[in-house]
């Protein structure tokens, strides 16, 4: 009976009988899964209309499998399964943007699974069609791998992006993963790759909270290399803000005040060939 029951279901949608919105079935697909209905959840997600919404449904279906409730044990081998079967749905979105992130979702967890040979392939399409999507969309997917700590996925895809401040972003959040897990030449490596000073400034004053719960020391010299890094920043209003952070988590270490005034008003080494000995008029208002 359950293929008749599914037959009649299908002519019932398309007699207008299922009235059922997106949200509605994005809501059946969560409760299908944290129940282990896989094959409902399925159905549901191939009877979704709008691709933004096909989108948040598939991933919400490959995290699930990826990372199941407590009392719902999964066999590995049944999520490569449903892996498998979500590629055709997910191709067939036709928007590069939604299509692109989803199969990047597909390939991360491929390689969480174990499957590192379509984990390949699903990535290898996913940054094909990033490229053409645009630098958000490869940086987004970049952020991800960094996140899952999949370094060596993440590696090829760093040439992909055009923007230099992208790359510098993301250079910044690869400091921080290399560094908490143990990789500590490879974080300085990936420190030392990054051009825009305010950036190097991010990854140091991260690194240094880091270590502000467990060594004091390390987290003060992080500190007090971001703020070299942050007096570098030609921006004056973002110079001022991370001086700021920097100062206040500074005093925080060291357990007494600090002089902001003096870090603020400092100017930028740009300030100084520019103006000369008048770089700090500005602040005389």
């Amino acid at each position: 009976m359950g293929k008749l029951d599914e037959l009649f279901g299908k002519l019932s949608e398309s007699m207008g009988g299922d009235s059922k919105s997106d949200l509605e079935r994005l809501e059946s697909i969560e409760e299908f899964l944290s129940s282990g209905d896989f094959e409902a959840a399925l159905r549901e997600l191939e009877r979704i209309k709008k691709e933004e919404n096909l989108y948040v449904g598939a991933v919400i279906f490959v995290r699930t499998l990826v990372n199941p409730p407590d009392d719902l044990p999964l066999n590995g081998s049944i999520a490569l399964e449903y892996l498998t079967r979500l590629l055709p749905i997910i191709n067939g979105i036709e928007n590069w943007r939604y299509r692109a992130l989803a199969l990047s979702e597909v390939a991360m967890a491929f390689y969480l699974l174990g499957d590192e040979f379509n984990g390949d392939l699903a990535l290898k399409s996913a940054l094909n069609l990033g490229k053409v999507a645009g630098d958000d969309v490869l940086s987004s997917m970049l952020r991800e791998l960094i996140k899952r700590e999949l370094i060596e996925k993440a590696a090829h895809a760093f040439s992909l992006v055009r923007d230099r401040k992208r790359i510098d972003f993301l250079l910044s959040q690869l400091v921080e993963v290399l560094y908490l897990s143990g990789e500590l030449e490879k974080a300085d490596a990936a420190l030392s790759h990054i051009q825009d000073p305010f950036y190097k400034a991010i990854a140091l004053y991260n690194l240094a909270l880091v270590e502000a719960g467990r060594d004091k020391n390390a987290a003060l010299a992080f500190v007090e290399n971001a703020i070299k890094f942050a007096e570098e920043i030609e921006n004056k209003n973002a110079r001022i803000e991370l001086l700021i952070k920097l100062g206040d988590l500074k005093a925080q270490l060291a357990g007494k005040g600090i002089s902001l005034a003096e870090l603020i008003l400092r100017p930028s080494p740009s300030e100084l060939s520019e103006h000369g000995e008048h770089a700090d008029d500005e602040n005389q208002d």
